[in-house]
């Protein structure tokens, strides 16, 4: 019984050895290159800001008419930012007018392009505030022009005559492409 066991115990080691020596040849490669002198890298920083007031004229809405004006904004970073609305802040007082009231911003080459005429490259109202990009990227120490339109939907309820919306806001900000 000793040799029975001794003999499938040789077996069994030969059967695995011969089955982990088939099939496979290992190498192990290494290699190295100098990469020259010291590199430093160093983080860009993304600033934006508002050089100009943003100035409408006050004479009264109505149905359909718009007003603009423009505001300058410029990249004060060290890396270029795509110019991007990112919303809008509602009225102090929300009002019938103020939600029907349609807010929109491109981006111009010159003052004299912003006109109420232009189609505001992204326009939305309080209630469904937009946020999209505005297809301008500046490099850092450039700026733009953005032309800023408020439009008084053709079909305004009767209700919202009257009335006014102060201190709101769009929030313009910039993404590191």
């Amino acid at each position: 019984m000793k040799t029975f066991l001794f003999a499938s115990a040789a077996i069994l080691g030969a059967t695995l050895l011969a089955t982990a020596a088939v099939g496979g040849t290992y190498a192990l490669l290494n290699s190295s290159a100098s990469a020259g002198p010291a590199v430093t890298i160093q983080a860009g920083s993304a600033e934006l800001s508002i050089t100009s007031d943003l100035e409408m004229s006050n004479t009264p809405l109505y149905p359909g008419a718009s007003k603009v004006g423009t505001v300058t904004v410029l990249n004060d970073g060290t890396v270029p930012l795509a110019l991007r609305l990112a919303g809008l802040t509602r009225p102090t007082v929300s009002t019938l007018f103020s939600e029907v009231l349609i807010v929109g911003v491109s981006a111009v080459s010159t003052v004299q392009e912003c006109t109420s005429n232009l189609t505001p490259t992204i326009a939305g109202t309080f209630a469904d505030a937009p946020t999209d990009e505005l297809g301008t990227t500046l490099a850092p120490g450039s700026s733009a022009i953005l032309c800023v339109s408020v439009r008084l939907s053709a079909d305004a309820p009767s209700g919202s005559q009257s009335q006014t919306a102060t201190s709101f806001g769009l929030l313009i900000d910039g993404r590191q492409d």
